[in-house]
């Protein structure tokens, strides 16, 4: 017996209709294609990437920008003076080793084994797909062959929404070694785990497996096709990547920079692509949150403040189209984000009036969150319009139920009973703590200040009191709010109870795949005193 018999024929059980075989030197390899994991050592080895929901849109854009754009500059995309689809180009360029997002399957399980052999120091496997499984898989049509790389591996669209395959090199490039023959899988999406079988080829039985093979099949590589194959081979999967002059490729990966919380190399990336497309609001809007995570408030403003001006120029140049009240990315995010800068840098009117148009806009939409007032409600209390702050944190905890973003009420709770302390509505502070508290708040300040309130009624009994408006009496930023008690000559008093601030406003707004960030500090607390005095 030999030791493909042994190691490998007996484990692969009776050939079936459907099946395809594909060998990886590498057994701890997972079944990715070759443009997956080249874009993983471009992003250093980490894995993840290929998880995230931007990377079928990175991957898109390799595509064309690394393999296709570039095969066509060089004349590779033509056969016999007509202009051959993408699919085909990429695996024309996938069999001379360039790394596509197709993974070739072989008809033939030796040709697997011989790819699974190489490399003598570790283990290989062979990946076994059954084609006929379920409805996952279907044959790629020939009207779908030429459709566009976009309209190819576009999340969601087209071919991507199935596991579909096809003999996709044309006649006249098919490799002249029979054996070579088979089909290519589109990696995305993910080739079902339940459709997938392997079996693991030690790395001791490499050697003479590889030997035996030789006389067995008398491998040969693919058929040089010209220049092309010193363009595939560049393009290899442990080529490092070129630099791509592309500007969506460059704010996919800040994207990835911003996700693992490197905020810098985030930037970094975003610069690029606004030095390539600087009238583009959303990279504009992506640099400006990474600053604001970082700290750099002022420059997030100017951010936002160029990204505003592209949208509103974009609405000018739109209006009266079809398309002019709509609009994937709504504006007010761009508004919200600002705002929240402003009132980071104390520009508290900018922000207001920030604010004011996030809430005006999202009527038009539809879009009325809790956390718009929240924030409005925070810049009206920093500017002393209490009335209004008052109406904004009101109109935020009505919103809770309604608010399809389920922000919870705790914080607003604890902001508005701050600010019927600063009122003198004591008994109505307290009942907003108590409900914070209720509602699950266990924050130190939310505790500090509800037994301060109490203890501030406890002392004010059922005697007159007279509360003065607050003011700033020091250095320290913190107001002070005055209450005359009250009180005959021997019971003179001044009694000081010191509040915490306000929670921070809720952070930026994400979108385009990315989270919102992760919200703001506080602002300084503020001291009541309770004075007992002869009126």
């Amino acid at each position: 017996m030999t030791v493909i018999d042994k190691a490998f024929l007996s484990k692969l059980g009776e050939a079936q209709s459907g099946l395809v075989y594909r060998g990886q030197s590498n057994s701890t390899w997972k079944l990715y294609c070759a443009a997956t994991r080249r874009l993983i050592g471009h992003s250093n080895g980490d894995e993840s990437v290929a998880q995230e929901s931007h990377f079928p849109r990175m991957h898109l854009v390799y595509h064309r920008a690394v393999l296709l754009d570039p095969a066509r500059k060089y004349g590779f995309g033509n056969d016999r003076g007509h202009k051959i689809s993408d699919l085909h180009l990429l695996a024309k360029l996938q069999h001379l080793g360039a790394a596509t997002g197709l993974l070739h399957f072989s008809l033939d399980p030796l040709v697997a084994l011989w790819y699974a052999t190489d490399e003598f120091d570790c283990d290989g496997k062979v990946f076994v797909v059954d084609l006929n499984y379920g409805t996952e898989f279907r044959r790629i049509s020939s009207e779908e062959a030429e459709k566009s790389v976009e309209e190819i591996f576009d999340p969601g669209r087209g071919l991507c929404r199935h596991a579909a395959y096809g003999d996709l090199i044309q006649e006249g490039e098919k490799p002249t070694v029979p054996h070579m023959e088979g089909v290519s899988v589109l990696w995305c999406p993910l080739i079902p785990e339940d459709a997938v079988t392997s079996i693991v080829i030690r790395a001791a039985d490499k050697p003479q497996i590889r030997q035996e093979l030789v006389e067995l099949l008398d491998f040969a590589g693919p058929a040089p096709f010209a220049d092309v194959q010193r363009f595939s081979t560049s393009q290899g999967t442990t080529v490092p990547l070129p630099q791509i002059e592309d500007p969506e490729f460059h704010w996919m990966q800040g994207n990835q920079c911003w996700l693992q919380g490197n905020f810098a190399r985030a930037i970094s990336h975003y610069n690029i692509s606004i030095q390539l497309d600087p009238e583009n609001s959303r990279f504009l809007f992506s640099r400006g949150n990474a600053k604001s995570e970082a700290g750099d408030f002022g420059g997030a403003s100017k951010d936002f403040d160029a990204a505003i001006r592209h949208e509103l120029e974009k609405v000018k140049k739109s209006k009266g189209s079809a398309e002019s009240d709509t609009t994937p990315f709504p504006i007010w995010r761009y508004y919200f984000n600002r705002g929240n800068v402003r009132y980071e840098l104390d520009d508290f009117r900018g922000a207001l009036e920030d604010y004011g148009v996030v809430i005006r806009e999202g009527e038009k939409t539809g879009e009325r969150y809790s956390w718009f007032f929240l924030n409005r409600g925070n810049a009206n209390y920093s500017l002393h319009n209490y009335d209004e702050a008052l109406s904004d944190y009101e109109e935020a905890i009505r919103l809770i139920h309604h608010d399809v973003t389920k922000i919870d009420s705790q914080n607003i709770l604890h902001n508005k009973g701050n600010l019927l302390v600063l009122l003198g509505r004591f008994d109505e502070a307290l009942a907003c703590y108590d409900e914070s508290i209720r509602q699950g708040n266990k924050r130190a300040g939310v505790l500090c200040n509800r037994n301060g309130v109490e203890a501030i009624l406890t002392r004010l009994g059922m005697a007159g009191y007279i509360v003065r408006p607050p003011r700033y009496k020091d250095q320290s930023g913190r107001m002070t709010v005055e209450v005359s008690l009250r009180a005959n000559a021997s019971r003179m008093y001044t009694e000081f109870f010191n509040f915490l601030g306000l929670n921070g406003n809720t952070g930026n707004t994400g979108g385009n795949s990315l989270p919102g960030g992760k919200g703001f500090q506080g602002k300084a607390g503020f001291v009541v005193v309770v004075k007992g005095e002869e009126w």
